[in-house]
């Protein structure tokens, strides 16, 4: 019988994000930003805190892993409009379950 492998919260977070994506002004960096911060505020409700002295060095290098998520998922578009156009409702219902599970997981930790 084969289990389900956990998935990242990271990656969670962002298919999440991404799927969802709204402001057509908003740019790559403000989207990069938003994940990072959204994932660093899942963490402190689970109980993760990240020192002051080296959120900045973490919330850079999560900066670089969320941004290489997002060049590989939308590789071939040139927007995450562009990309949001090919996803398939199947696609946006399962990542919204992700992230309810993700949500719901904090509140019992």
């Amino acid at each position: 019988m084969m289990t389900a492998t956990p998935i990242d919260p990271l990656y969670t977070i962002f298919e999440q994000h991404l799927f969802n994506f709204q402001d057509p002004n908003s740019d790559r960096k403000a989207f990069i930003e938003a994940v990072v911060k959204d994932y660093l505020s899942q963490m402190r409700r689970m109980g993760l805190n990240v020192p002051g002295e080296w959120e900045g060095h973490i919330s850079e290098e999560l900066s670089f892993q969320v941004n290489t998520m997002l060049v590989k998922k939308i590789y071939g578009c040139l927007t995450i409009n562009e990309y949001q156009e090919k996803v398939t409702p199947t696609q946006k219902k399962t990542a919204r379950t992700r992230y309810r599970r993700l949500q719901t997981a904090k509140k019992a930790a």
